[in-house]
């Protein structure tokens, strides 16, 4: 809590506060009721305690929801303390929003919890929200019980978060650097074992320091270049520093940062031996700079969130150059400097870094070389072959196949897994099969097909008898977004409610997927047990069941 606190004291003046900290909540009907109507009405019977919204949903715990008050949105879920609101103050204890764009909620007092993800890829950063200011009547001495009630039941509530409409939340996902950062490091690796000269490094927006490592290192470099995450911005996500790991070199010097921008890695600066970054108490960057032996100084920056914007704080710099008898001054703007005593430029300037825990890049190297060794020791996977009886359903899985696989990264093998809604045979010219169709990619990883990539292309599929069996003459597929309804709703016609309660069924999805890896797996005789989704446990296979599964899709 001091680092939040502190975060949000010196940069108050960039933070966006909490639209609803100050105004009146509304509360919503419970989640199984809810509508978008923005009427206040009182949480009256306490088994109305469930609220939801498009992507998630929550359960306020027992004995909480006379007390609270809950206003939702379409992504968003508000709990109030109801007293504190009836008596004209703001009332807000947590804010759960699940943001869609990372970018609207940068420069909040928001905390990233983890992530809401669908089966089509859509991910969305479910974040926690603090209020800026006292939401209680300010005139008491210390936080009414009620509210402290509320306060005290926020972990339980936030356990209590799910996803809803075909979202899975994830807690901890997309925040821990070993997740956000494998490419970067690799780069790293790289730049190492081929000894990157100073110029292609500061090419590379890395640090020439490094170089000198590499080139001058009596053993394995990769054991003299560390990495270590930490939180500096209170955003939930972890940043990515790498240093030197040397006896003879300071501990706690950063010279390369990295943090996350729209999901994705991003530098935030890159020093030198005269230019060193350090972590000021997990909040802040703090910068060391030299300009002579006449000159040097300490600056102190902000890092916003889902940005590398560094927000200057506060600096102090010592420079004989301009006062050789009174060199000690601070600015707040870095353009106006003003004149400091030497003991306050001496306790100012002396400062407790946090030390990074660094690791040696040797763990990534070994890693990645295990990886590799893993799986180029198995033998290359068998294309996917549809192994039931049906030449009709034959000639759909192939199609899918070569229409949709070629659209993402190589894999080891691609599997389809089609979820058939209806069927017209009744034209042999035109044989209509409509179905949310999914496309997925596998990597194998000793005994486990690690999903790679993939996508759902829900619509209808056109076939043919021919002389040899059968064609596929064309599908018509949903559009996305705004799109999916109006499109859903002509193609699939009276089916249309039949795709949105199977595109809502996981557990039968997962079922049918299984089965179908199950028997590629049989037809194939590989020693495969399991497939595994990015981020989930994997998922044992079945007893193959080619004859009576097959037939059930006839």
């Amino acid at each position: 809590m001091k680092k939040r606190i502190m975060c949000l004291i010196l940069t108050m003046g960039l933070i966006l506060q909490l639209s609803a900290c100050t105004a009146g909540p509304v509360t919503t009907e419970p989640a199984d009721t809810q509508s978008e109507s923005t009427e206040t009405e009182e949480v009256v019977e306490e088994a109305s305690k469930n609220y939801g919204c498009d992507l998630f949903e929550i359960t306020l715990p027992d004995g909480i929801g006379q007390i609270a008050q809950v206003e939702t949105t379409e992504d968003r879920i508000d709990i109030y303390h109801k007293e504190s609101v009836d008596a004209g103050f703001g009332g807000l204890v947590l804010s759960l929003w699940g943001v869609k764009v990372p970018k609207e909620f940068a420069g909040g007092p928001y905390e990233k919890i983890g992530e809401l993800t669908n089966e089509n890829g859509d991910t969305c950063d479910m974040v926690r929200g603090y209020a800026t200011e006292i939401q209680w009547d300010y005139n008491l001495p210390d936080m009414p019980d009620d509210f402290k009630k509320i306060d005290d039941a926020v972990d339980e509530i936030i356990g209590s978060l799910k996803g809803v409409n075909g979202y899975t939340y994830r807690e901890g996902a997309g925040m821990k650097g070993d997740d956000l950062y494998p490419d970067v490091l690799a780069k790293y690796v790289q730049a190492v074992n081929e000894c990157w000269d100073a110029d292609k490094l500061e090419s590379e927006e890395m640090c020439s320091e490094f170089y000198f490592v590499a080139a001058y290192s009596d053993d394995n470099a990769l054991d003299k270049i560390g990495y270590a995450y930490a939180d500096i911005n209170s955003d939930g996500i972890e940043e990515l520093f790498l240093g030197v790991i040397d006896d003879e070199a300071p501990e706690d010097v950063i010279y390369d940062v990295y943090t996350m921008v729209d999901r994705k890695p991003a530098i935030v600066v890159s020093g030198t031996a005269r230019n060193r970054y350090y972590n000021y108490d997990n909040a802040f960057l703090c910068n060391e700079w030299s300009g002579g032996a006449g000159q040097s100084g300490v600056d102190v920056y902000a890092l916003m969130s889902n940005s590398t914007e560094l927000v200057f704080q506060y600096g102090y710099k010592y420079d004989s150059y301009e006062d050789e008898e009174k060199p000690w001054f601070s600015t707040y703007d870095q353009e106006t400097y003003e004149p400091v005593s030497e003991e306050e430029f001496n306790e100012r300037t002396n400062i407790d870094y946090v030390k990074p825990d660094y690791r040696p890049l040797s763990e990534v190297a070994a890693a990645a070389e295990g990886t590799d060794t893993e799986k180029s020791g198995s033998a290359k996977l068998p294309a996917y072959a549809y192994p039931g009886p049906e030449l009709f359903y034959s000639v759909l899985y192939q199609y899918l196949i070569d229409t949709y696989a070629g659209g993402y990264p190589a894999a080891d093998v691609t599997i389809p897994c089609p979820n058939i809604i209806a069927e017209d045979e009744s034209d042999p010219d035109d044989i209509r099969v409509w179905g949310d169709f999914w496309v997925l990619n596998y990597d194998l990883n000793g005994d486990i097909l690690e999903n790679a990539s993939g996508g759902s292309y829900p619509g209808c599929i056109h076939l043919k008898k021919t002389d040899d069996g059968y064609e596929v003459t064309g599908m018509d597929v949903v559009g996305d977004g705004s799109d999916f309804e109006p499109t859903a709703k002509k193609i699939f016609g009276k089916y249309y409610e039949d795709l949105i309660k199977s595109s809502a069924d996981t557990e039968g999805r997962e079922k049918t997927r299984a089965q179908i890896i199950a028997n590629y797996v049989a037809a194939n005789d590989l020693q495969i047990k399991a497939y595994q989704d990015y981020g989930w446990d994997p998922v044992e296979l079945p007893e193959e069941n080619i004859d009576s599964f097959y037939s059930q899709l006839d």
